[in-house]
């Protein structure tokens, strides 16, 4: 494909303030989403330790 073709293909997205506040709390919880999920798998796969009981 060639520059100018590519180009005109591409369009530009204008986001308004209320979808921009969307889109920013929408990110926010998907990585608080995400970084509970790893947390709940380290967990999980994470070596056991057992007390000594004397």
């Amino acid at each position: 494909m060639s520059k100018t073709k590519s180009n005109t293909n591409q369009k530009k997205i204008r986001l308004s303030e209320k979808d921009s506040l969307m889109q920013s709390v929408y990110i926010e919880r998907l990585e608080r989403f995400l970084a509970l999920a790893e947390l709940s798998y380290v967990l999980k796969t994470a070596p056991r330790i057992y007390p000594k009981i004397k």
